[in-house]
């Protein structure tokens, strides 16, 4: 978060702090220099003697740290909300972006379709684009839908044992000719025919969003590889890619809905929330996912794990 957006909230909390700890020097000052009123009071009201004036400092220091833990509390809750804030700003540029551009493409192709002399080979060219650019927006629908299910988390995913093998045939066909248009070679190897608990919907949507991660951060040119195998009584499904790697310190963010990675500060696209309804779907199946990416090496490799159907998980 930019520091102009927090400076405000910090001055505060330092503020309110100073005002805290001057309070409770003042306490402590006056509760040792009316020390003989104080006690004179408790012999009075029957308090043991010479102990009232800690009594009042030990109440007055408590009741100043429960204001300071307060503030601090207040500070964090402030600093959270700008922070999402901020994000949700982003996601709303980068969703009105990712939008625009198959707009434009929908547009232009649909002008090109109307011309008196078009070509039957134009206009499947056109008519195809057109297609592929509503297939683009429907899929950032989805995911913004599929998001806000996983945060409300009101309707849960209705698993049933799905065969790995036969699953990946189907994907695999497709997923190869949606990455290899955009120049990147998909490699797929596939060594598990277990069963896991889940849906077929659910799985396209965790290898979609994985794939055209690993896409997006990969050179024209470059390799995804997806690789599937059995361990220990789980599904481990890999995903590599050989992009610029994400830094050690943003990998614990990266499932965070909203957050974007710029290994290298360029910005790749997406809307923020693919990452996010990965890990969403994958703890709904009962599993987990994890990165790793190293300091000065290329590529970022992905590793989700689903319990087997049967298995303990």
């Amino acid at each position: 978060m930019p520091k102009k957006r927090s400076t405000p909230i910090v001055a505060a909390f330092l503020l309110s702090l100073l005002t805290a700890i001057a309070l409770l020097v003042v306490w402590v000052v006056y509760a040792l220099s009316a020390r003989a009123r104080l006690n004179e009071l408790g012999d009075r009201v029957g308090v043991a003697a010479g102990s009232l004036h800690w009594v009042v400092l030990t109440i007055g220091c408590a009741l100043l740290a429960i204001l300071i833990v307060g503030v601090s509390y207040q500070l964090a809750q402030a600093m959270a909300a700008r922070r999402y804030s901020a994000q949700h700003e982003e996601f709303v540029s980068n969703i009105s972006h990712e939008m625009r551009s198959p707009l434009a493409a929908i547009k232009l192709h649909a002008q090109t379709l109307q011309q008196p002399r078009l070509s039957a080979a134009e206009g499947a060219r056109s008519a195809g684009f057109i297609l592929e650019q509503a297939e683009r927006m429907g899929t950032l629908v989805d995911n913004v839908l599929e998001s806000s299910r996983l945060v409300a988390r009101k309707v849960r995913l209705e698993l049933e044992p799905v065969a790995l093998g036969p699953f990946f045939d189907r994907y695999l066909d497709g997923a190869r000719e949606r990455i290899e248009r955009r120049g990147v070679h998909l490699a797929a190897q596939v060594f598990s025919d277990a069963r896991v608990l889940a849906t077929d919907d659910a799985l396209r949507r965790v290898l979609d969003n994985l794939i055209d991660n690993a896409e997006r951060f990969s050179e024209r040119g470059g390799e995804v590889r997806c690789r599937v195998f059995d361990r220990n009584g789980a599904v481990v499904i890999e995903v590599e890619d050989d992009g610029v790697g994400v830094p050690k310190k943003e990998l614990q963010k990266i499932f965070d809905r909203f957050y974007q990675a710029r290994g290298d500060g360029r910005r790749r696209g997406g809307s923020g929330l693919g990452l996010s309804i990965v890990s969403g779907l994958v703890r709904e199946m009962g599993g987990g996912v994890h990165a790793h990416s190293q300091e000065g090496r290329p590529g970022t490799r992905f590793v989700v794990e689903l319990p087997a159907a049967g298995a303990a998980t």
